[in-house]
């Protein structure tokens, strides 16, 4: 940390007086606070701490720039994923290699418009140090999903891609698991004993399942990558449909992720599998629909 300019003016006068031995110079004149030695002391004096100060905000830089470097950490795979270039006319990944001149891996030309990883996440295992990388791309078809979902998995050359793209970066000795899922199916259900109510005044029935659609459609599309699913965030949800005026406290949400038979019951919270969700199922038929939700104007 830099001195103050009054303390380096302190020390700049005492080993000045201390040192001076020109006579001529040391005749009273120095005492005064406005004399030539005084200010000339009182200016290297500030000189002196300004190079102190740019000392110190050159320190601050330098330690925020060591403490922001992660690369090999998780957070640096996660963001180097995005990064990942592919083209997609031509069904290959871009040329990618080691630089002579910079001494550093990368593409031979930068193309944005090549990188089709939308989200990027990251899960460790502290058991065996395995980290886990999650990745999907923007759901470029509108007829998948009927337009409800917003992202989708690579495909399988893009994965196979993508992974030996991330062994070319890994450090030596890394152990990293590259997947990349169709999204977590949320289905809804509501009974005749648990419905969901809305507003008969304003709307149809079938307005209301549609209010219901949209509203479930919009909260995936803006859920956070890797995140955790709410059981009352799922509720709050259908609460503000339009028109919507109360659910049943016994209304359940359950949840279908990939390669499983079997939905699991959400109560509480849950984190995706695949890192995102949806409201349809694998066939593109959407799981808010008249089969599973009981719809009252009581």
């Amino acid at each position: 940390m830099s001195r103050t300019l009054s303390q380096i003016y302190s020390e700049a006068l005492l080993t000045r007086n201390n040192h001076l031995q020109i006579t001529e110079l040391d005749n009273g004149l120095t005492r005064s606070k406005l004399s030539l030695m005084n200010l000339l002391t009182y200016v290297i004096s500030a000189l002196i701490y300004t190079y102190e100060t740019v000392l110190d905000v050159f320190e601050y830089n330098i330690a925020q720039l060591i403490l922001n470097r992660i690369n090999g950490s998780a957070a640096w795979y996660a963001l180097m994923a995005t990064k990942f270039q592919y083209d997609t006319v031509t069904g290959q990944a871009d040329p990618f290699g080691f630089n002579d001149e910079t001494m550093a891996l990368e593409y031979d030309t930068i193309d944005e418009s090549h990188r089709i990883i939308a989200k990027a996440a990251y899960r460790t295992n502290d058991v065996d140090n395995t980290l886990t990388l999650m990745v999907c791309k923007n759901n470029t078809n509108e007829e998948e999903g009927g337009g409800a979902v917003l992202y989708v998995p690579l495909n399988d050359d893009e994965l196979t891609s993508f992974r030996k793209y991330i062994d070319a970066i890994k450090f030596v000795g890394s152990s990293i698991i590259c997947k990349s899922l169709p999204g977590d199916t949320i289905i809804v259900r509501a009974t005749e004993r648990a419905a969901i109510y809305y507003d008969s005044t304003y709307i149809t029935k079938e307005q209301a399942m549609t209010n219901i659609k949209n509203a479930l459609n919009e909260y995936a599309k803006n859920f956070a990558f890797n995140g955790y699913i709410y059981y009352q965030s799922i509720i709050d949800t259908i609460l503000g449909a339009e028109y919507i005026t109360d659910v049943d406290s016994n209304v359940t949400v359950e949840i279908l992720r990939y390669g499983e038979s079997e939905p699991v019951m959400l109560t509480n919270k849950m984190q995706a599998a695949s890192g995102y969700i949806k409201f349809v199922d694998d066939e593109g038929n959407a799981t808010v629909n008249s089969e599973n939700i009981y719809l009252s104007d009581k």
